[in-house]
């Protein structure tokens, strides 16, 4: 299932897209073809304003595939730039002799592509490229395996193997007959340049951006016949967007996941905001039974290791609206990464302040006191871990707190393990983002990073894949790129005053949401998989048993010890960092067993 496949050693010029089968793109609503005399196009995803593209260009809204060969022969690339809504694009134009691959400004329908031998292959998913014939993904990369551990998921656009790569968001690839080499084209970044408009424009202007994202997409949906809902968690993104859901269409119905675990059913807040706004509301409690249930769909949906562990949440979630006759669930994704809402936002702030502390001071007698004073009380304690981590240089003090970051790899990994990865940087893709960010401002430079990593690496693959699987559409409005343009030109102090989280959106939204929502601090639909390691039988016999048993095939990869250790202090602290640390493991575990079943020659590794 692939958009191209070329190969130009030869000289091979391109043929018509409807030559290369199968096709369309392989995700969930299929896809369109066109195939014209001069251009040809496969075409995945959803164009909100498509119908307004057409009116300009006297077209039929009926064939998007269609709509994109037209936007290209007036536009050429810059076509990209006028679409609104996700999507997968290949382009082939018969006249250059010469494919445009692109993927969405947020990578909501993402591209991977292999590119060796002369030989380019594009497609929305690895095992897509994996099952062709004669494909050589490269090996496993280890580098690839300590992101993976430090990060729940891999940083793109490297993928586990090798040879394979992640298209990066907003960007498009093009591949010329004459050159086999991809050369990839940025046609949208997220711009920070602030338009000081004034606190009181910004408080008219969020509550109104996000109505229209919300608008678009249930004018979209309705006008396909598919019924809509809403994730529910009572957090404000997903409150804002079930409440602006209720508003334009006159009624919502409202979906939310609850635990049997203290510190992690979040009903309430979802009751009080499905009252709130008069919701046809509906709960599903998730159960440790619900989770070794759903271990087939993850390794079903994951083509390499992915620990996000509210995947299992997000997919009976979806599977209970979709028994409820919904089609399309509308999420709140981005809207923490856009206006500020987590909680090492307020934490970054805290450490920078440390460092508006005249330098002479700090080096010459802050520092040397506290590593002198002993630790005879825990503010003592604190006070040292405070100076420690404030001293760390972003971004990587941003990620301090990660395994790998905390751990260490010589306490992670074998001494096998750790020489394959040949110095490998596992903050290096970090670095890189934070100095293209295009901005100084901390803040804004942190949203980078979690835009380009949490939201597209992590949240969305969790929430793509799993509503996938379940047989549901899902849509963002807060990503739509009016309203994450409109939030990048915030000063920053709209978005984190002080230590106060998403001050402008709050503040913006009182009156409409509920005030309870507003106070009520991030948390989601986190599953307690690490409570459950500990306390619930079924659960903990099938973890020990990937793990600890004889079979564990990822053991060659551990330090000696390192697998009865984790379980171990898991055990004395009931810590969520080891109980994290343990899933992520099993996902690795269970990913690398069915993948080494397969006869792809891709399982060979430098150890191997």
């Amino acid at each position: 299932m692939y958009a191209l496949l070329a190969n130009t050693n030869d000289g091979t010029t391109f043929a018509s897209l409807s030559s290369f089968s199968p096709l369309p793109w392989a995700m969930i609503g299929g896809g369109e073809e066109y195939d014209g005399e001069t251009v040809s196009v496969a075409f995945d995803g959803t164009i909100y304003n498509a119908r307004d593209l057409a009116r300009e260009l006297s077209l039929e809204p009926d064939n998007t595939a269609r709509l994109i060969a037209a936007l290209y022969e007036r536009h050429g690339l810059d076509l990209f730039t006028r679409l609104n809504g996700p999507c997968a694009v290949c382009i082939v134009d018969k006249r250059q002799n010469t494919a445009h691959v692109a993927t969405d400004r947020y990578g909501i329908n993402p591209v991977v592509y292999l590119a060796n031998g002369g030989r380019v292959i594009c497609a929305p998913r690895i095992r897509d490229i994996l099952a062709l014939p004669s494909v050589d993904p490269g090996g496993i990369d280890p580098g690839a395996l300590v992101d993976y551990l430090n990060f729940s998921a891999i940083p793109g656009p490297r993928t586990v193997y090798r040879n394979l790569r992640m298209l990066p968001p907003g960007h498009v690839m093009t591949i010329s007959g004459a050159n086999p080499a991809p050369r990839l084209t940025c046609y949208y970044d997220l711009d920070y340049t602030v338009e000081n408009a004034g606190e009181e424009r910004y408080r008219a202007l969020v509550p109104s951006a996000i109505e229209e994202a919300v608008r678009v997409i249930l004018d979209t949906e309705a006008a396909a016949g598919r019924q809509v809902g809403t994730f529910l968690s009572g957090g404000t993104d997903s409150s804002t967007v079930t409440g602006m859901v209720k508003k334009l269409a006159g009624s919502v119905k409202s979906f939310s996941i609850g635990f049997d675990e203290p510190g992690y059913n979040e009903l309430d807040y979802a009751r009080i905001a499905a009252r709130h706004f008069g919701a046809e509301h509906h709960e599903y409690m998730v159960t440790p039974n619900d989770v070794l249930a759903a271990i087939d769909a993850l390794l079903d949906v994951y083509d390499e290791p992915f620990g996000n562990a509210s995947a299992i949440p997000s997919y009976f979630c979806a599977r209970f609206a979709r028994d409820h006759g919904v089609d399309t669930m509308l999420a709140g994704d981005g809207g923490d990464e856009i206006f500020g809402g987590n909680e090492r936002y307020a934490a970054g702030r805290v450490f920078s302040a440390y460092h508006q502390v005249p330098k002479l001071l700090r080096k010459g007698f802050i520092e040397p006191l506290v590593a002198l004073a002993p630790v005879v009380h825990p503010v003592i304690g604190k006070g040292k871990k405070y100076v420690s981590r404030a001293n760390i240089p972003q971004p990587d003090r941003f990620y301090s707190y990660n395994p790998v970051a905390a751990l260490g790899v010589d306490a992670i990994f074998s001494p096998d393990f750790v020489r394959q990865l040949g110095g490998h940087d596992t903050n290096a893709w970090a670095r890189e983002l934070w100095n293209a960010a295009g901005t100084d401002d901390e803040l804004n430079r942190l949203l980078y990073l979690d835009m380009k990593h949490t939201v597209t690496d992590n949240d969305l693959r969790k929430v793509n894949g799993m509503t996938a699987k379940a047989g549901m559409r899902v849509a963002y409005p807060f990503l739509d790129h009016r309203l994450v343009d409109l939030a990048g030109r915030m000063p920053s102090d709209l978005k984190v005053r002080g230590t106060y989280l998403r001050y402008i959106f709050k503040e913006s939204l009182k009156g409409f949401l509920p005030p309870e929502v507003i106070a009520k601090q991030k948390h989601g639909f986190g599953l307690p998989i690490g409570v459950w390691v500990r306390t619930k039988g079924n659960i903990s016999e099938f973890v020990r048993d990937a793990l600890l048993g004889p079979s564990c095939s990822i053991r060659p990869w551990l330090r000696d010890g390192f697998l009865e250790d984790i379980f171990r202090i898991h055990g004395e602290t009931g810590a969520s960092f080891y109980g994290d640390i343990i899933w992520n493991l099993l996902m690795m575990e269970l990913w690398n067993m069915r993948t080494a079943n397969t006869d792809h020659h891709q399982r060979r590794t430098h150890a191997d």
